[in-house]
């Protein structure tokens, strides 16, 4: 394939259908089959400020309820067994545990570079990497060339798929929450849009009503008051989802904000 900076687009007035009425259509389906013009990450801006994220499932998601991402890192930390050179953009990770890895899988994942002095490590998106056999070294590709040479047995790195790669609708705290579905996902490897910023309806715990306007995600992706977030709420995951635009849980909606 060819590889490229993630895309994010924003729609205006000129991006419109037929009649002059928007329309948005992509963004409410699915398929399990990858959309050949979108990569995992992919994000679309719409005029009124919603956003959304290219995504894969793990598992059924509810269009009420924040979806969880469900990976935890691709490699852990390992010292590098090929050394690379400033100017490189890409390199050799080395053999460390992780599932057998197809072509440009962890596209849209990211890596981190330990080196000698922290004034050269690096953070850099992956573009595309090799095929590799389950524990087997494999190149990245990344979105820039490195700054600093790569030292083998001296530098290290680890490893993530994207972020948008496996969610769900789950019941975790330690998950984080990372948005809300465009439209319903029945099963897992399913590809998916889900609104990361803007307008929104989401399952509302009671306790969001009069002056508690701001949210904080709950373990099964409904949102609660902050109060409960500040207060580290055996059920609530401690991460700011947004704020109420207008309603309450006792009344209307709420109608979100849901922020990125």
């Amino acid at each position: 394939m060819t590889r490229g900076i993630s895309k994010t687009l924003v729609f205006d007035a000129r991006n419109v259908a037929d009649n002059n009425a928007s329309n948005w259509s992509f963004i409410y389906t699915t398929s399990l089959v990858k959309d050949p013009r979108w990569n995992l990450g992919d994000k679309v801006v719409l005029p009124d400020g919603r956003a959304f994220r290219y995504s894969k499932s793990a598992a059924a998601c509810l269009p009420t309820r924040g979806a969880e991402s469900t990976l935890l890192g691709y490699t852990a930390y390992t010292v590098l067994a090929v050394s690379a050179s400033a100017g490189d953009t890409s390199f050799t990770v080395p053999a460390a545990t992780h599932a057998p890895l197809a072509e440009d899988e962890l596209r849209g994942g990211y890596v981190i570079i330990w080196n000698d002095a922290d004034s050269q490590s690096e953070f850099r998106q992956i573009l595309g990497n090799t095929a590799a056999a389950a524990n087997a070294a494999f190149v990245v590709y990344l979105d820039g060339p490195l700054s600093a040479n790569l030292v083998a047995a001296t530098a290290a790195c680890e490893t993530y798929k994207s972020p948008y790669a496996s969610m769900q609708t789950g019941t975790s705290v330690a998950l984080s929450k990372l948005g809300v579905p465009a439209v319903y996902v029945s099963a897992a490897n399913t590809y998916f849009w889900l609104q990361v910023a803007g307008p929104r309806f989401c399952d509302p715990q009671a306790s969001l009503t009069g002056k508690e306007r701001g949210f904080a995600w709950r373990h099964d992706g409904s949102i609660d008051d902050l109060d409960n977030g500040i207060e580290d709420d055996a059920s609530v995951a401690s991460v700011v989802g947004g704020h109420l635009i207008t309603g309450t849980a006792d009344g209307n909606g709420p109608l979100i904000m849901l922020q990125e």
